[in-house]
């Protein structure tokens, strides 16, 4: 998948310069030093509207390529880094990509300092994955599903990990001595209606020992 890099290259010969060169053509909003710095818009092949720094898109802005695809989010030095969205189209279907970039790169759903990473979530509408206090060499991962505002085990659950031990308390489940790397793939189904049923997919990995707490909301 194109996620397309802000490259950073520069060149532009007016009074108020936006040293990037997809952008750089008609510049309005605030400046400094022949710099573009503050809040302003920015149009050329492509288009940018929000925070520049030293000429450059830096902080929260909204950049529109020349295809129709948007990012929103937060730059640094001209390039994606941090929170965003970024909506395009593949094979003539509109698409959603959301949370972190690093460096102009998609780092995925999560921080990309945090221990853990959410790397798919399907048919789920609700996720919340935290690592808690425990005793150092507790490494267990304490899981729940929930439906109807209630606990709830599909029939059908399966889960795939790459190592540990898993071990069901009632309407949870633990996977406990496990090593990281740790990468861990849970599949289920709920009903949506009469003989209906919507297939839900989650998948993850955590990179640092410890006591976490997953749950997973289909309210």
């Amino acid at each position: 998948m194109l996620l397309y890099q802000v490259n950073c290259l520069y060149a532009q010969d007016v009074a108020c310069k936006v040293l990037h060169e997809k952008i750089a053509g008609e510049y309005v909003g605030n400046c400094e030093n022949g710099l573009a710095n503050g809040k302003g818009k920015s149009k050329g092949v492509d288009s940018y509207s929000g925070m520049f720094k030293n000429g450059l898109p830096h902080g929260k802005g909204k950049y529109v390529y020349s295809n129709g695809d948007v990012f929103k989010g937060y730059f640094k030095s001209g390039c994606k880094d941090g929170k965003g969205k970024f909506e395009y189209t593949a094979n003539g279907k509109k698409q959603i990509l959301s949370g972190y970039w690093k460096n102009d790169e998609y780092a995925g759903q999560n921080k990309a300092n945090e221990p853990y990473r959410v790397t798919s979530s399907s048919g789920i509408l609700n996720y919340s994955i935290k690592k808690v206090e425990g005793d150092e060499n507790d490494n267990v991962i304490l899981f729940s599903i929930r439906s109807s505002m209630s606990d709830f085990m599909p029939d059908d659950l399966e889960i795939n990990n790459s190592n540990g031990q898993i071990i069901q308390l009632g309407k949870k489940f633990t996977i406990s001595h496990y090593q990281c790397p740790f990468t861990c793939e849970i599949n289920y189904s709920i009903k949506t209606g009469f003989n209906q049923r919507k297939r839900c997919q989650f998948i993850f990995n955590v990179s640092e020992k410890g006591k976490y707490e997953i749950v997973l909301s289909n309210d």
